[in-house]
């Protein structure tokens, strides 16, 4: 596993004062030779999770403060995501009768995954864990969580918690180790994300930020997988073996132009399906590669992209 470091200052702390912060085309940014186009979009293995080709928001905000600024300039794309915010804050909290407030703080050690330099970055978080799962798939079950904010100063959850979900393998004998692959494919194909938004496709898609939680106060450590948890029907688009959703009799095109967009943009080297979540806001996608290497058991090759 790549060696995780800790970090007193985070990388992804901008990212946490709304609570969610999805990426949108005006977040990305270029280092010089990307955006004076050194490689040709006809590329045959374009690769964004090659180191240097491109820059996510948490590189673009340890960025901005090495500057002086003396007005804080917002994109559109954070706008909205910050009205979003303050709309649900504004319907107040919908677990708020699931009673999080009454069940005993812990200590959590969090593992978060940067996929441009490919390294880790822990810092340590005061959480609410359910005791039971609300809902369960087919390997893991989700679990009611709440994390308080590492810029709080006063230690109120009402105020400044967030609600994520925790998923746990319900199979005890998963290693910890693939926890940690899991959240590398997701960041892996949250930058896939970020190209296919690059070219300004009628609809944006985005794909959840995830880490994994370390319960450190309990017998063995366990590890959760932990993702914002956001209010809305969730819907599975694809799969990893050819299913597409299409209840209606017409399925949506933008999950499966992104898969496809993938496979193209790639030179056929991979594609990312499994494509599910919240209108175009992803989660637990999964990476099939012509090698049939990395990511997973879930990878299955060529078979899987034919």
């Amino acid at each position: 596993m790549t060696k995780r470091t800790t970090s007193e200052s985070s990388e992804f702390a901008d990212l946490e004062v709304a609570g969610v912060e999805p990426l949108t085309l005006d977040d990305i940014s270029f280092n010089p030779s990307y955006a004076a186009g050194n490689f040709s979009d006809e590329s045959p293995s374009f690769d964004p999770t090659e180191g240097g080709r491109l820059f996510s928001v948490a590189m673009a905000a340890m960025s901005g403060k090495r500057k002086k600024k003396s007005v804080k300039v917002l994109s559109p794309g954070k706008r909205r995501w910050l009205r979003a915010v303050k709309l649900i804050k504004d319907r107040g909290d919908p677990w708020e009768i699931f009673n999080l407030d009454k069940i005993k703080t812990q200590k959590g050690r969090r593992h978060r995954y940067n996929p441009l330099t490919k390294a880790w970055v822990v810092d340590e978080c005061i959480l609410k864990l359910d005791r039971e799962p609300f809902a369960h798939g087919a390997m893991r079950e989700c679990f009611r969580m709440k994390k308080l904010s590492n810029f709080s100063h006063s230690n109120d959850w009402a105020k400044d918690s967030n609600n994520f979900v925790a998923k746990s393998y319900m199979d005890e004998d998963v290693p910890r180790e693939t926890y940690f692959e899991d959240v590398k494919l997701q960041m892996d194909a949250k930058l896939w994300g970020e190209e296919y938004n690059r070219h300004n496709p009628p609809k944006k898609v985005d794909i959840f930020m995830m880490g994994v939680i370390e319960l450190v106060e309990q017998p063995g450590a366990p590890l959760y997988h932990i993702e914002h948890y956001i209010d809305g029907e969730y819907v599975k688009y694809n799969s990893n073996s050819g299913f597409v959703e299409d209840r209606t009799g017409q399925c949506r095109k933008t999950p499966q132009a992104f898969s496809h967009f993938t496979f193209e943009r790639s030179g056929h080297e991979l594609v990312v399906v499994d494509i599910q979540g919240v209108g175009d806001l992803y989660t637990d996608p999964q990476v099939h590669t012509a090698s049939g290497l990395e990511y997973g058991d879930g990878n299955l090759g060529t078979k899987g992209m034919a």
